[in-house]
């Protein structure tokens, strides 16, 4: 497996896996955050089922003070990347990806209501910058984070770049919490409140399906009974799916989305329903 911290050290490996014996082969792409688990490994595994070559990006989360020096989370990480047979891992260092700083550059905006709930700008414009290195025939997202998902296929079409979308759907533990880096830090009563998350999106879903359209009162139904069960709501919207609008009367794909803090720790979910 090679492991690439700039472009111009990727491009050359890439251009030998992009050309083999005489054809173009598909590389795809997967960015995260680091720290991997499951979830993750779901997606490099879908990322693998449908193209050649798996690139998997490892965001930066601080600066590094030496770029040469690999911490043991992202030992951690090339090594569950290279068990699921990714063949390049990309972890460019956030002073590479921003040598004046965040402030001193013109970082990507879009339009809400893409950015209504989530934005972080900073993010958005480093995953642009990871595809503009590896240039990816498709990119593989799971569908925890559908909001940024949405944005990226946004931005993706404004600026004509070709790359492929897929959204996979997520993984999740016996009890139908996401798996998540997050979940494995919340203990004792707080843990035991967590498919709550769950249940009370599968419960909006199903008053959608049955007709439900009064949408105002649907998700105040259901952050009341998160609030009852002790988190605290960041939001929870019913939206349009194919354009992140609150949903209408005539929507036909739902994405339910939702953001909620317990113990002092976000947790993120979503379901979709297609009529």
């Amino acid at each position: 497996m090679l492991i690439a911290h700039s472009p111009d050290k990727l491009r050359p490996e890439l251009d030998k896996l992009r050309y083999q014996h005489g054809k173009r082969t598909v590389i795809s792409l997967v960015t995260t955050r680091g720290d991997l688990h499951d979830g993750h490994g779901a997606v490099i595994n879908a990322a693998a089922t449908i193209s050649d070559h798996v690139v998997v990006a490892n965001m930066p989360n601080h600066l590094r003070e030496d770029g040469k020096v690999v911490s043991m989370s992202e030992f951690q990480d090339f090594s569950f990347s290279d068990k699921h047979q990714a063949e390049v891992v990309y972890a460019p260092p956030e002073d590479y990806l921003f040598p004046n700083g965040h402030q001193n550059t013109t970082l990507l905006s879009i339009p809400g209501p893409l950015t209504e709930l989530e934005y972080d700008p900073v993010a958005l414009t480093t995953h642009m910058k990871i595809i503009n290195a590896v240039q990816p025939d498709i990119m593989v997202w799971g569908e925890r984070n559908f909001i940024e998902y949405a944005q990226i296929r946004h931005l993706l079409n404004e600026l004509d770049v070709q790359t492929q979308l897929h959204c996979i759907p997520t993984v999740r533990h016996a009890n139908g919490v996401a798996v998540s880096g997050n979940d494995e830090l919340i203990r004792g009563d707080a843990a035991k409140a967590l498919p709550m998350v769950y249940e009370t999106l599968k419960r909006t879903v199903q008053a959608l399906r049955t007709g439900a359209r009064d949408f105002t009162s649907v998700e105040n139904s259901a952050r009341h009974a998160l609030m009852g069960a002790g988190f605290d709501i960041n939001y929870f919207s019913i939206l349009d799916e194919k354009n992140l609008h609150p949903a209408q009367e005539e929507t036909t794909a739902f994405r339910v989305v939702s953001r909620t803090t317990i113990s002092d720790i976000p947790i993120i979910d979503c379901v979709g329903l297609n009529l």
